[in-house]
Order: structure tokens, then C-alpha cells, then sequence
């Protein structure tokens, strides 16, 4: 007998990895942020940032570092993991070029969207590099405690500079049965002010006309080594699904999202939330069936809006 392919016509799921991990992006510095030089370093010398909390205002996977209270343009508060440089053990990575393109989303903010992806870089044809590192940051006062994370490298400012760093990192010879914990970030860089004064300022450097923060490979003179466990070959063999991954590495044009109506938007965010449909019926009433208002209704109630672009997770 012929063996039939019985298929629902679903697309193939991507792979995931073999741990619950929140992401962290890189931010160039500020220099007119100087008065938060203390409390909040990041946002002053440039660093890394993750969320504490997903859209749904759920808590997301921990990262040993700091968390700090940030304000957005909106005036609400908002808390992240941050800080301007990471003790970060990479344990695997995937990269690809993406194609992007500014829209408005249906309540009128600026978002971002890939519609074409490759495998090669072609110098001046618009696509802008995806690097993503699965690994370990480590808490900077305490080396036992280490957290599961993403890195998200994905602009040429960012990806280049860090990719001088590796360079640096890879000279480091490991002893026998471990690995090198890297430093990858940014101190600032030190300068005299007119008075002979020594003080630190975020460190940038020009990239396409703009300013940029290199991340850099700090502590190469006192490396720090992880022995080799049962638990971090285990994070290796199973990250390879989703380092290879079939659907997130094809090349090609991405398959443009279906416009959604105000009813399907709204109807969609229910099952997100897991409403009843009881609790969709009061909703609708109470907006007295326009499904506008109801979706703006729950968005407000339960979004997560801290003015800065989403992160891709």
C-alpha cells in the first residue's frame, strides 16, 4: 500500500530551544543622560537591556543582572534587566540577512517588518544582519549563578563590533575541560575635562553617518573559566534544532502576515488572553458592540507599551 502523507496544510513549526530564555538587545548610549550615570548605567554609557515583563504583563525568564525602572514617552513606567556589559558563556548562534520595512500598526506606531531573508551578505542591497546567540549570562558578584539567555545582534553597528570582540575573545585559550565566561560590552571610555579632571563618557564611533556604542571585549588580561558540565553539553545538543532550523534559515520572501479586520484583531486577542465567552459577550456590550473600541478597551488594560521598538520575541 501506498504510504499517504496525511497533512493539515499547516506551515512547520519553528524550532524552539531547549530552555524558557528572554532576549537581550544592544542600546548605544546617551551622553545627555549623564544624572542616571549611577542608577541606571546603561542608559548612559550604552548596554544591554531585556524586559521583565511580556506585552501580557507576565513575568518573563530571569537574567542575572540588575533591573532598573525606566520611563517611557508615554509616561508610564516600565522595569528591564540592564546593564552596560555581560559575563556571557555563547554556547551556540545562527545568523541570517533580513530585508526590512517601516509600517504603521493599526493604532498608528512605527514597527518594523522583514519581507525577504538570505544566508549571504551582498554589500549595499539593504539587508541587515540577524545574529542571535543562545549561551549563559553569568551574575557579575556571584559566578554560581547563571542564567539562560538570547543575545539579539540586528543592525551592522552592533554585529560588526561584535564580532570584533569574538575575534578578541577567541585568542583566550581555555584550560583543559572548560570554557572562557567572555565580557562583552562597554566602560565608557576615560577623558580630562578643562579643569585636569578625569570623569567617564559613553564611548561611540561613527557607522553609516551615525553614532554608534561598540560593544567590546572587555577583561581579556584576567579571563575567567566555566568547567564543562553534564548540564551545558546538554544546552549544546539541544539548541542544534533551532540553531540548524529549517524554516527560521530558508532564503527567500517571507509570506506577508494577512491584513486583519478590527473584529479579527479583537476576536484574536481573546484567545491570547483566554476569555471566555462570557466575558467577550460583556466586553462587546459594554462598548456596545463595536469591536473598536473593545480592542483598544483590552489592549489598554492588559499591553505593555514602553515606546521603543519590539523585540522579535
Amino acid at each position: 500500500m501506498t504510504q499517504r502523507n496525511f497533512d493539515d496544510g499547516a506551515k512547520e513549526a519553528y524550532a524552539e530551544l531547549p530552555v524558557p530564555v528572554n532576549g537581550l538587545s544592544w542600546r548605544r548610549g546617551d551622553s545627555k543622560l549623564s544624572a542616571l550615570k549611577d542608577t541606571d548605567k546603561a542608559q548612559y554609557f550604552g548596554g544591554w537591556r531585556g524586559f521583565v515583563l511580556n506585552k501580557l504583563g507576565e513575568k518573563k525568564p530571569e537574567i542575572a543582572l540588575p533591573i532598573v525602572t525606566r520611563e517611557g514617552d508615554k509616561g508610564n513606567t516600565y522595569q528591564v534587566y540592564s546593564f552596560p556589559y555581560i559575563h556571557f558563556l555563547p554556547i551556540t548562534s545562527r545568523l541570517r540577512y533580513e530585508l526590512r520595512e517601516k509600517y504603521k500598526d493599526e493604532n498608528g506606531n512605527e514597527r518594523t517588518r522583514i519581507v525577504a531573508v538570505k544566508q549571504k551578505q551582498t554589500k549595499g542591497d539593504g539587508y541587515e544582519p540577524n545574529r542571535q546567540v543562545f549561551g549563559l549570562v553569568f551574575d557579575r558578584e556571584n559566578p554560581e549563578i547563571h542564567t539562560p539567555v538570547l543575545l539579539y545582534i540586528d543592525n551592522w553597528s552592533a554585529f560588526i563590533s561584535y564580532g570584533n570582540a569574538g575575534t578578541a575573545w577567541k585568542k583566550i585559550k581555555a584550560q583543559p575541560n572548560t570554557v572562557v565566561i567572555r565580557v562583552y560590552g562597554t566602560q565608557g571610555e576615560k577623558v580630562k575635562s578643562a579643569d585636569g579632571a578625569e570623569k567617564w563618557i559613553p564611548k561611540f564611533q561613527e557607522h553609516n553617518g551615525g553614532k554608534s556604542t561598540p560593544i567590546e571585549a572587555l577583561g581579556l588580561t584576567s579571563p575567567k573559566f566555566f568547567v564543562i558540565t553534564d548540564e551545558l553539553n546538554t544546552l549544546y545538543d539541544g539548541a542544534q534544532d533551532w540553531a540548524n532550523c529549517l524554516r527560521w534559515n530558508a532564503v527567500g520572501e517571507v509570506e506577508p502576515e494577512k491584513d486583519l479586520s478590527v473584529k479579527e484583531l479583537f476576536l484574536a486577542r481573546t484567545l491570547e488572553l483566554g476569555m471566555s465567552a462570557d466575558e467577550v459577550a460583556q466586553c462587546l456590550a459594554s462598548c456596545e458592540g463595536d469591536y473598536a473600541k473593545a480592542y483598544t478597551d483590552i489592549q489598554a488594560v492588559t499591553g505593555q507599551d514602553d515606546g521603543s521598538d519590539d523585540f522579535p520575541f
